[in-house]
């Protein structure tokens, strides 16, 4: 049976440039849809956060001006991630985690990711264990963000040089955080050495691939990102760059 982590952020503030703090967590559909993928599939699941604490969703995710989505489907999420709720409220401790015990690692956003993940060792720890164990690392949205995580005693960020995305400045713009955000999870990475790839339009379906990093840019590319992870581990080959 396959195995697969689910790394959460456990932040639920984030503060803002402008002196005001909002209400952050994981987006719903993030989390959501892979779980359904990795679940249809038998996959042992693990859901860790820092220190264990709970891991809870930002309530904009599940409006119709936070989505997109009618007030049923909103509705339909909560009742989805209400049917998580042992897994999200009793996490383990990414303190007491190994990535490279686990087939692979997942990493959903929203923007907590950027409030505790992108500096936290244990998260540090664990993806640079699966990466160097081997293990296909994958994140979706803000959490590309966890990955600045992983530095080598040198400082060197294990994943310089790659090709990766996450959800966009552009796309920042359109939610009207851009000039708030204490800082953009693409400018972020770009800054350490990503070789950073948008898709060819805003909140459209985007993955990108290199060796064993697979990164999403936005909530419509995280079933997707689950799929193809999944497609991964069972021996499919990764498309051509």
């Amino acid at each position: 049976m396959l195995r697969i982590l689910v790394m959460l952020s456990a932040a639920t503030r984030m503060p803002l440039t402008d002196g005001r703090t909002r209400p952050v967590g994981f987006w719903p559909e993030e989390v959501t849809e892979p779980l359904a993928v990795f679940d249809r599939a038998g996959v042992d699941i693990t859901t860790a956060t820092p220190d264990g604490r709970p891991a809870e969703a930002d309530p904009s995710g599940f409006t119709p001006e936070g989505t997109g989505l009618s007030p049923e489907e909103c509705q339909a999420l909560r009742d989805a991630v209400a049917g998580h709720r042992e897994r999200l409220a009793d996490p383990a401790s990414l303190q007491e985690i190994r990535g490279e015990a686990f087939d692979a690692v997942f990493v959903p956003g929203g923007y907590a990711p950027m409030i505790d993940l992108w500096c936290d060792p244990h998260c540090g720890r664990v993806l640079a264990g699966a990466h160097r164990a081997g293990r296909p690392v994958a994140a979706v949205c803000h959490g590309p963000a966890a990955l600045l995580s992983c530095t080598d005693a040198q400082g060197d960020w294990l994943f310089r040089g790659y090709r990766m995305t996450s959800f966009t400045d552009a796309e920042e713009k359109d939610v009207a955080l851009l000039d708030v955000l204490p800082w953009t999870s693409q400018q972020s990475l770009v800054r350490q050495g990503a070789h950073f790839s948008s898709g060819p339009a805003p909140w459209a379906e985007h993955l990108v691939e290199d060796r064993g990093l697979l990164t999403g840019q936005n909530p419509a590319s995280a079933r997707p990102l689950a799929e193809r992870l999944l497609a991964r581990l069972n021996g499919a080959q990764p498309p051509a760059a």
